[in-house]
């Protein structure tokens, strides 16, 4: 469910609130859009907190080796789409 207001017809207190939500003021020609969502569940690692701190590690390392001859655009891409799918089953990339 979406919900679209105009800044000028918002209460005092609904325009503070808004504002101290999203963190700076409103001009009165803004709209403000409030969308429910719902969450996905939390999927538990299977790693333990040692091999999470190195697989971090190893990721460092590897993405911060730029460029990468070895790893098209597209295989990077789709690695990371394959990643986010893993454990956000709903994961759609925006393009």
């Amino acid at each position: 469910m979406v919900m679209l207001y105009q800044v000028r017809d918002l209460s005092p207190e609904q325009k503070q609130a808004a504002e101290v939500l999203l963190g700076h003021p409103f001009v009165e020609g803004e709209s403000i859009s409030i969308n429910r969502l719902s969450c996905s569940p939390v999927v538990p690692s299977k790693l333990s907190p040692e091999e999470r701190i190195e697989a971090i590690k190893a990721l460092d390392a590897r993405f911060a080796a730029r460029p990468r001859p070895d790893v098209s655009e597209e295989e990077e891409e789709e690695a990371y789409i394959e990643a986010m799918r893993s454990v956000r089953p709903n994961f759609t990339p925006v393009k």
